[in-house]
């Protein structure tokens, strides 16, 4: 693509350059057509390098390929959607129409789920307080849907909202943000939360229709480390697939069995 541009951007170049050595050579009344050639010319640039830039953003929006990970084999045990979402024990506690971050929110309709870390290490990092900070302005640009630790799920945002986590307007306006807590408490297990997250991410994809690779880390937007505990070297590997892995469980656990890959 760049190689592409770059050529045609040359060859643009190169005729203006020549049409510019005729309007010189060239006589008064056929100095105008030339002009309009020039003219021309200079808009054909312009739309070109505006369709590049509106084709890479874009380009987020499209399907990611297939990411690669090794499928649970245990047994499948049959569940509800319902019955998945009370296990993921997810709790209400929306942020307030009047705050800074939903003033400027939009409507959604979610095609993706993005996954992200808090990066906050202190015991008392759990979902309810963030959720606590959330309803009381601490974070002033930012907002997600859910945030999830090894006991609840706490809900932040309506899911036909926008929120402020993905670094991206594409990301903004249309993704699920979940927040995975990172506290390092005493007897914090790190697993369950990745656990608990899959099971809403399954639910999630099973009532909005999203496939699996729609879910996505906070890097697919701003090539961010971010969820960092589930990266390897700054970048989706083997502990991004595991986490898909486990979505992809419960998925098939509420869908008969089958993938939504």
């Amino acid at each position: 693509m760049v190689c592409s541009i770059s050529c045609l951007s040359l060859r643009l170049f190169l005729s203006a350059a020549q049409i510019g050595l005729a309007i010189r050579r060239r006589t008064w009344q056929n100095r105008r057509m030339a002009y309009r050639k020039l003219v021309a010319l200079f808009v054909l640039v312009l739309a070109c390098l505006l369709g590049c830039q509106q084709q890479g953003r874009n380009s987020y929006l499209r399907t990611p390929p297939v990411f690669k990970f090794q499928p649970v084999r245990g047994q499948i045990i049959p569940r509800s959607i319902s019955r998945l979402a009370k296990e993921a024990n997810i709790k209400i506690r929306m942020m307030p129409r009047r705050s800074k971050q939903r003033r400027g929110s939009r409507s959604m309709r979610p095609t993706f789920i993005t996954i992200h870390s808090t990066a906050n290490h202190s015991p008392s990092s759990t979902a309810m307080q963030h959720s606590r900070a959330l309803c009381q302005g601490a974070f002033t640009n930012r907002s997600w849907h859910f945030t999830v630790d090894q006991f609840m799920v706490v809900q932040n945002l309506p899911l036909n909202e926008t929120g402020w986590h993905a670094g991206s307007n594409a990301g903004n306006n249309h993704s699920i943000g979940i927040e995975m807590c990172e506290c390092e408490s005493r007897g914090h297990n790190h697993f369950r939360t990745w656990d608990r997250s899959a099971k809403l991410t399954a639910v999630l994809m099973k009532r909005y229709g999203i496939s699996l690779r729609r879910v996505v880390p906070h890097h697919h937007w701003t090539g961010k480390n971010c969820p960092m505990p589930l990266m390897t070297n700054g970048r989706p590997g083997p502990k991004w697939g595991w986490f898909l892995s486990r979505v992809d469980y419960y998925y098939r656990c509420i869908n008969e069995g089958r993938s939504n890959r």
